[in-house]
């Protein structure tokens, strides 16, 4: 509750000091992007699939991101006061009782919530997270890709390539590695800047350290030191070199069908290998493995163990079973997807 302005009235227990509700601006949620007074609040270099947000020219200001992205606002703290009988809009606000070691983040813009926090939470602003990446855009080192808010402001991201990228075959099948900068103001995600891959032909992503070895993250419970965490990037970079070593080496293990299947069982195996063979996801990740999956068709893909690799990451970026695409995409960035991906990865580097 936001310790000023009017008293929203509810039903009986928990009420919203909240302002004015005239001074709000609208806002709705559109896939998960946030929306607000009708522009989405997301801009990258290219035109995405759900075609929402600001498309963006060549190496821009970080200014311009942080508006053209929607992260100009500023993250506040309210106290929290709670009611133990009904009230009504005439009520005081010293009638109701206070919560003291918690706090209410909100959006500096709309004034809508975004999470109750302790009070000692560290938060990070929205413009942090794109400024995190000036020094490095400044000296042409990275380019930044994109940026947005996701659940409303709860989550906000900014991503910058770091290279150009490497081929596996000296042609089409690309690799690109990224910086993922990520954080919440609601403690659903530490802070946490990471590398990551794209392999191009079919935008599937992957961390490229198989123990978090190529990211820096730090909880709410601790200031976040932007040089640090740039320091830790610029260290990892012979990691991506790791990587894709082991991307060339997986992708001359042949492998049959019946081995891939084996290992897709122990991927998705909770209970037994019968309901993992049954599963929508066993179906479609062999599927994707025997012709399915975008680049299948590779030399370095087919019935490859980096064939199969790629149709299992391609699976829970792109097809896995979500509420809405956003879900899938915050789920393969941060949550189950993203874990079962580095769960195939381990899985398929047993091979080498």
């Amino acid at each position: 509750m936001i310790d000023q302005g009017h008293i929203v009235p509810n039903v009986w227990g928990l009420h919203i000091l909240s302002p004015n509700p005239s001074n709000s601006r609208k806002q709705i949620m559109a896939h998960q992007i946030s929306i607000n007074n009708g522009i989405a609040q997301y801009a990258s270099t290219q035109r995405e699939w759900h075609g929402l947000g600001q498309l963006m020219g060549a190496n821009q200001p970080i200014e311009v991101w942080q508006q053209e992205a929607g992260m100009d606002y500023k993250i506040q703290r309210g106290r929290i006061r709670y009611a133990t009988e009904v009230i009504n809009p005439n009520t005081p606000v010293s009638a109701l009782q206070s919560v003291d070691d918690k706090l209410v983040l909100f959006r500096s813009d709309t004034l809508a919530p975004l999470g109750v926090v302790s009070d000692s939470y560290k938060v990070v602003q929205p413009a942090e997270v794109l400024e995190f990446f000036r020094e490095w855009a400044d000296k042409g080192g990275v380019t930044i890709e994109s940026a947005g808010v996701l659940f409303g402001g709860k989550r906000y991201f900014a991503t910058a390539k770091l290279a150009e990228g490497v081929s596996l075959d000296g042609g089409r099948d690309k690799v690109v590695p990224y910086a993922l900068l990520s954080t919440s103001a609601d403690g659903s995600l530490a802070t946490e800047c990471r590398w990551t891959t794209v392999r191009t032909v079919c935008n599937n992503t992957l961390s490229i350290a198989l123990k978090g070895k190529a990211a820096f993250k730090v909880s709410h419970r601790s200031v976040f030191q932007p040089d640090d965490a740039r320091s830790a990037i610029e260290e990892a970079n012979k990691e991506f070199g790791a990587f894709m070593g082991m991307a060339r080496e997986l992708a001359n293990i042949k492998i049959k069908s019946d081995e891939a299947e084996a290992m897709t069982v122990k991927l998705l195996m909770k209970s037994s290998e019968e309901v993992a063979r049954e599963s929508a996801a066993f179906e479609r990740i062999m599927g994707l493995f025997n012709g399915g999956g975008k680049g299948s068709n590779f030399e370095t893909a087919h019935d490859t163990a980096w064939g199969w690799l790629n149709a299992c990451t391609e699976h829970f970026d792109h097809h896995v079973r979500a509420r809405t695409d956003e879900n899938r995409q915050a789920a393969a960035l941060w949550g189950q997807g993203a874990n079962m991906k580095q769960r195939a990865l381990e899985l398929v580097t047993a091979l080498i």
